[in-house]
């Protein structure tokens, strides 16, 4: 029987995947230190976030065939060593999308109804910040896409029924691809920020999306824009968007996902009342934590059978090697 790793305890529904088919191990903790002791000696590791799989680990564990995420993302895995050893890395991808388009839709409302201000308020006894003003609606605001994938399409798709008008910047896309969508594709970044009224991110961590919202970039951006983040810390510049919110240029951020987590409680973003932050948890929804646990369940039992995950990053160039 297959032995499978869990780096942390998963949701019951990836658990009853597994039932029956495979010794289940779950780490006591998700260090890189116990974790990569017990994966020594396991077929498959079924891995959530605060475990980075390096080189040394997967050199030193020669049952190992998959590391299965909890998740699309894949950056906490070292993949040219996976693929050098042949190890599968897979992840889930689907589920939790409509989730992410929410969490980012949610904070575009809650940023231009300054909900956390409005409540701060009234739990003081100030109820007469209704008289303030602060709160300004969505319709015929812009939206800026960074990226047009699975999210972004379903939060551009709620934005227009709010009213917005949605622009796009993808390099993948072409223009027909959007005909008749309503929605304006952009050549350049650069040309989706000078007019953006709120600008949401959507595109993977990558070397090239590595601080893609830089200085330079912010300083483009419409005076009092807000900035939306469900995607990866790495790809803003945390400094220049604190200087760019300190400075009034921009007039609020909502964060789901920070470049260090969890973030340092002495970062300036964390004492920012213009920022609005949640702890990565945009696709952690009760329905889609059930449907990632149980997508990666599959995949690590699909690749141990030498079948095809749902999604990988190096099935293409391992498959070859495992019977396919």
């Amino acid at each position: 029987m297959f032995r499978i790793l869990l780096s942390e305890p998963i949701e019951a529904a990836g658990m009853a995947a597994l039932q029956g088919k495979a010794e289940v191990v779950i780490s006591p903790d998700p260090s890189n230190e116990t974790v990569g002791r017990l994966l020594r000696d396991a077929d498959a590791l079924i891995l959530r976030t605060a475990t980075k799989v390096t080189r040394a680990m997967i050199a030193a564990s020669p049952r190992l065939k998959v590391i299965s995420r909890t998740g699309g993302g894949l950056n906490n895995v070292d993949i040219d060593a996976a693929t050098e050893y042949g190890v599968v890395v897979a992840g889930v991808k689907g589920p939790q999308d409509r989730y992410v388009a929410e969490h980012a839709i949610a904070l575009i409302m809650a940023l231009s109804k300054q909900l956390p201000y409005l409540d701060a308020q009234t739990r003081k006894g100030n109820f007469k910040s209704r008289f303030e003003y602060k709160p300004m609606g969505v319709e015929g605001k812009t939206l800026g896409l960074v990226g047009f994938g699975r999210i972004g399409k379903i939060v551009a798709t709620v934005a227009q029924v709010l009213g917005m008008e949605v622009l796009a910047y993808d390099p993948y896309l072409k223009p027909e691809q959007l005909q008749g969508s309503g929605i304006r594709l952009v050549e350049t970044p650069e040309a989706l920020l000078k007019v953006a009224d709120f600008v949401s991110l959507h595109v993977p961590s990558t070397p090239e999306t590595e601080k893609f919202i830089n200085a330079k970039r912010l300083a483009l951006m419409k005076p009092g824009a807000f900035l939306i983040n469900t995607a990866r810390g790495e790809i803003v510049d945390e400094g220049a968007l604190v200087e760019a919110l300190k400075s009034g240029r921009l007039a609020g951020a909502g964060l789901d996902v920070l470049a260090q987590e969890p973030p340092d409680p002495n970062s300036p973003l964390m004492g920012m009342q213009s920022v609005i932050l949640s702890p990565h948890t945009a696709g952690l929804t009760r329905e889609g934590v059930a449907l990632l646990a149980k997508g990666a369940a599959e995949n690590a039992l699909a690749v141990l059978e030498s079948k095809a995950p749902s999604f990988s990053g190096n099935w293409d160039e391992l498959k070859c090697r495992i019977g396919r």
